[in-house]
């Protein structure tokens, strides 16, 4: 059957292993390299990329690190004067979000290279580019069938996959080369070449308990005759009946031997003697350890605990897949990104990673609350963060603690003596300038009251702050709880308690209010943060020297 080549890349292409290639003779060595390849190792066993992954634990390693990479999105993010944002209207975004070439997905293809980068130590993409020079599509190569070299000073890459016979030669930029450690920087060791005694050792280890249950669970062994040497016939007799009884399905039952006093001599190890099962267990933590990969990762639970699993999860994400993200992403920004004209360094890749490093549901909410309450989140930043959409423009307002904010800020006002007690400013603007500054007495005191209601205040501030009235009825409505609150601790610090006490506190919160209602009229209708923060504070410092002139004249 005639398969149809690839044209995308100007070439007659054949993708697939060397054994589905008719043009390559089954008796190549090519051939018998991809199936069995590599010397053998001191336990007989022959060990190469390939034959490797029938190692179940090498086989968990890979997949679980192609996995877990190919599952994290690769974005395209455009710098901006305020930071970044994704750039889901370039070229690239297509190619690394969801399709990279014709034939397979994004996941897919991310999922090939990682693995190809676990186990091989190099992982191949060749680049396809349109006529203007800009990327068009990503093709996975076969690190078995491609190598790089250098030819005339410069770095190519020779390989034969796509062909039907010969190699073909790729230009630098035309490939994405990822590779693990190297001695030269030109090609990656692999892990698998490098331990593949370790290797061999697990596959014997897999083979022998094969071989041990497939044999009834007995160790091997000889039958021996103690009595006259049984004839030509009779040997044969014996050997046909114990086929019979003990061959295939029978194995386990009852035999029976005649024509003589027989013996059994074991001759083989026991799984006891031999430690199968501790050298199947360390031969599992020492593959784990070569892909840099906690033993629970490939089914060894005996360490994980629930106190320690969330750690453990954060190390694989910081210790086994950020090594390979880096990778990806420099290699992604040196050969696919614009290193000259306007557009060079305009954009770069990086994988989102925020999905890996989510704890439980509690702790991710505390840590939401904190953003929140210290001004790095605003409440459509945690929607986000959540995969929710945004909500009205409220939420995008960042809270400011106010009284960590600058002392100075805070403080800046006339002092209690110098304050006036009916309402109207000294200079008849009833408008607190704040040009002296506090004593160290009253600084001492407003950092009390600022610390317990500053932020009720703020809060209470910023909402009549966007209201289309500000009169006495609004003003009430938002401050009335947090005045009488604040009243009956400053009645309470003057020792001015007592039956009179309720009556002192609704006057001086009302005459506090009708305060602010004069002045709300010069409060701006707009404002930012910043600003609206400051006025907060003013208005905070000028209702407590009122409250406390008040308190302090009916006590005298």
């Amino acid at each position: 059957m005639q398969i149809s080549g690839l044209t995308t890349l100007g070439l007659s292409e054949y993708r697939g292993s060397p054994i589905d290639n008719a043009a390559i003779p089954l008796n190549s060595g090519a051939v018998w390299d991809w199936v069995y390849g590599g010397e053998r190792t001191a336990s007989g066993e022959q060990i190469n990329e390939a034959n490797a992954l029938q190692i179940t634990t090498v086989y968990a390693c890979v997949r679980c690190i192609s996995e877990a990479g190919a599952s994290l999105p690769l974005k395209v993010w455009e710098r901006t004067p305020k930071g970044h944002r994704e750039a889901v209207e370039s070229n690239l975004y297509y190619l690394l979000m969801v399709a990279p070439n014709p034939e397979m997905s994004a996941f897919t293809w991310k999922e090939t290279t990682f693995g190809g980068l676990a186990l091989t130590g190099n992982a191949y993409s060749e680049i396809e580019r349109n006529a203007l020079g800009l990327p068009v599509a990503l093709w996975p190569l076969l690190p078995q069938k491609t190598t790089p070299k250098r030819i005339n000073n410069r770095i190519v890459y020779e390989t034969s996959d796509g062909m039907t016979g010969g190699t073909r030669i790729i230009e630098a930029e035309n490939m994405l080369h990822f590779m693990l450690f190297s001695f030269d920087g030109l090609k990656g060791i692999s892990p698998v070449g490098l331990a593949r005694q370790s290797l061999g050792l697990a596959k014997a280890a897999e083979k022998f308990g094969a071989r041990f249950f497939g044999n009834g669970s007995r160790p091997s062994g000889l039958l021996i005759n103690k009595g006259p040497k049984p004839s030509e016939s009779a040997k044969k007799e014996i050997r046909e009946s114990w086929n019979r009884e003990q061959g295939g399905g029978n194995q386990g039952s009852m035999g029976f031997l005649f024509g003589g006093e027989w013996i059994y001599q074991q001759t083989g190890l026991s799984p006891e003697e031999s430690q199968f099962l501790a050298t199947r267990q360390f031969s599992r933590a020492e593959i784990a350890a070569l892909f840099r990969l906690s033993p629970h990762y490939v089914g060894d639970t005996s360490r994980l605990s629930g106190s320690n699993a969330e750690q453990m999860n954060l190390q694989f994400v910081t210790d086994t897949l950020r090594p390979y993200l880096c990778r990806f992403e420099g290699e992604i920004h040196r050969k696919l990104m614009p290193t000259v004209g306007r557009n060079a360094g305009r954009h770069f890749v990086q994988f989102d990673v925020s999905e890996r490093l989510r704890g439980d549901f509690k702790t991710q909410q505390e840590g939401f609350a904190a953003g929140r309450q210290w001004g790095w989140f605003s409440g459509n930043d945690v929607l986000r963060k959540m995969g929710e959409n945004p909500g009205p423009p409220a939420l995008d307002v960042y809270l400011v603690p106010v009284n960590m904010q600058n002392a100075e800020m805070l403080l800046k006002t006339r002092t209690a003596e110098s304050a006036p007690s009916d309402g109207d400013d000294t200079d008849g603007d009833d408008v607190d300038d704040g040009n002296v500054a506090p004593d160290d007495t009253e600084r001492q005191l407003l950092g009390s009251y600022a610390q317990a209601y500053i932020r009720l205040y703020s809060d209470a501030f910023r909402q009549l702050l966007v209201q289309e009235k500000r009169d006495l009825q609004a003003i009430m409505a938002s401050f009335r709880p947090v005045l009488t609150s604040l009243t009956e601790a400053v009645i309470e610090r003057g020792d001015s308690s007592g039956a009179g006490a309720d009556g002192l506190r609704d006057v001086v919160v009302a005459d506090v209010m009708k305060a602010m209602a004069k002045r709300s009229a010069k409060w701006p209708k707009t404002a930012s943060e910043e600003l609206t923060l400051y006025l907060a504070g003013q208005e905070f410092n000028r209702a407590v020297r009122r409250i406390r002139t008040a308190v302090e004249a009916c006590s005298v």
